[in-house]
């Protein structure tokens, strides 16, 4: 800020005309403000472009697109699903046949009832219980604590809130003379080993005041024992302590026991390797429809980044819709955008060469370039085209995305050549994206990245320092003409004081 002393001979407002002048002075700031601001509105539509890059790649790799499982996905058709359900993994891990099971007995819970509660005196307590269930290698050691305020149901409270494994629930029970007060416990787990054991004789002595029955050993006597769930799998007996499990990749549900074998069908999930397949076509058409929309967007250069000075004379709505319109264009006919997108969907029209040296193409399973002018590129599925190729042949279709290698030899141009005709359109996609990605780095950095480590930032560091020199040297020009000024100013002022002593002398 200057130091303005102004003076007081009310000939002219000195501050007006410096003011004046002053914006003549900032013109060249302003065309370097609007620069700046062009060049930061640029880096961050290079770095829109690039968050849908990525999130296609993170797509690929979150539906694990790059996996020979993927294109595997088995499901399972039961015969009787009130006994059995059971479903195969969409992974691919799926390596069962079709067959059948036979349940001749469900895993059950453990039950633990007490003969009443009658016997129950509320008081402060820490009580130490050791708990195996059937899966587990060694006992877990639970603690309860009670007060002598408790009530029976803040005790049945504590005990489902606790680590012991069980569901609690208060009810009544007959005696033989009256209803009285019980508690009982089932196990969380199903199947044999459940155990629950007072560590020491004070808490036994808990468990017996609730009713409960412990044996010499200080264990809680089961008035249910668990059972382990019985079954044949294609004629082999087999038992488990869950109702559900996975085997051979193929997840099972026991309902109910079965008078007979249930059938179970294999077949390959076309739904779930469909609706992958789609999604990333998809999220491709999103990158590319955004590319087109930044590359074909005309600039209108009438529309220039706004000064703080213009802005102050425009409501926020007009503020935006002018800076809208600004911002328009400012990729228009990009070279890198251009090259990157081009490059992916070469990506998916050349011929693949699979391993048996037959050339594959995606139209083969569906999959076409819209034939709308607007869609610019855009890939269209035929649905019932690529499911009939799943079905018919997933083999096929996983070769189509995934062959040969991810990493090319890029030492070996040659040898790189031949490894990408031998690639699946994922893996090429996957390295052009990365290649995309490093490239619109390079030009517009990343949030995390420093002006000198990127072009557009390189731009902006050199224009900021060009600016800072420039608002200093404003600086001196402002204070020069302070000074020029209140120099005017005093020297009129001093012949004022002179034509009115003149003025006094000739009265006289």
């Amino acid at each position: 800020m200057v130091n303005r002393i102004t003076g007081f001979s009310n000939v002219f407002d000195i501050d007006e005309i410096v003011s004046k002048l002053m914006k003549t002075e900032q013109v060249p700031l302003d065309k370097m403000t609007r620069q700046k601001q062009t060049l930061e509105w640029q880096r961050d539509s290079y770095r829109e472009v690039n968050s849908k890059v990525k999130e296609l790649d993170d797509l690929i790799n979150s539906l694990n697109l790059t996996r020979p499982s993927t294109y595997g996905a088995k499901k399972v058709t039961s015969s009787n699903e009130s006994a059995v359900t059971a479903t195969g993994s969409t992974d691919g891990s799926t390596n069962a046949t079709s067959g059948s099971i036979h349940v001749t007995q469900l895993a059950t819970a453990s039950v633990f009832k007490s003969s009443g509660t009658s016997g129950y005196t509320p008081a402060n307590g820490t009580f130490t219980f050791e708990v195996t269930t059937p899966d587990s290698t060694k006992p877990k050691t639970v603690t309860i604590n009670t007060t002598d305020t408790d009530t029976l149901d803040s005790i049945v409270k504590q005990l489902n809130n606790s680590q012991l494994g069980v569901t609690a629930y208060k009810g009544q029970i007959f005696d033989g003379t009256n209803y009285v007060d019980t508690i009982a416990l089932t196990s969380r787990t199903t199947g044999e080993g459940v155990s629950i054991k007072a560590a020491d004789g004070n808490s036994a002595s808990f468990l017996t005041q609730l009713g409960f029955q412990v044996d010499g050993d200080n264990k809680l006597v089961a008035t249910t024992q668990g059972q382990k769930a019985q079954y044949e799998i294609n004629g082999l007996k087999m038992e488990n302590n869950n109702n559900t499990f996975t085997q051979a990749g193929i997840t099972y549900e026991l309902k109910g026991t079965t008078d007979k074998p249930v059938s179970l069908n294999v077949s390959t999930d076309v739904d779930t390797i469909f609706d992958k397949i789609k999604q990333f076509v998809d999220k491709y058409n999103e990158l590319v429809e955004q590319i087109n929309g930044k590359v074909n967007e005309k600039r209108n250069r009438d529309y220039q980044p706004l000064t703080a000075e213009e802005k102050k004379g425009m409501s926020d709505k007009e503020v935006e819709l002018w800076e809208t319109t600004a911002k328009s264009g400012l990729l228009r006919s990009d070279s890198i955008l251009r090259s990157g997108a081009s490059k992916i969907r070469s990506d998916f029209y050349a011929d693949i060469t699979t391993s048996d040296a037959n050339k594959i193409h995606i139209t083969q399973i569906g999959i076409t370039t819209s034939d709308k002018y607007k869609d610019g590129g855009k890939l269209v599925i035929d649905e019932k085209k690529l499911k009939e190729a799943i079905e018919a042949d997933p083999q096929k279709v996983s070769q189509m995305f995934i062959s040969g290698s991810l990493n090319v030899d890029s030492k070996d141009k040659d040898k790189a050549q031949q490894q990408y005709k031998e690639q699946g359109i994922i893996h090429r996609v996957k390295n052009s994206l990365s290649a995309f990605s490093k490239s619109i780095q390079t030009k517009a950095g990343s949030t995390t990245m420093e002006l000198k480590e990127y072009g557009l930032g390189k731009d902006l560091d050199s224009l900021g320092k060009r600016m800072s020199t420039f608002q200093d040297r404003l600086k001196l020009v402002e204070a020069r003409y302070y000074t020029k000024f209140n120099a005017m100013d005093s020297a009129i002022q001093k012949l004022n004081n002179q034509s009115g002593y003149l003025s006094q002398l000739l009265g006289q």
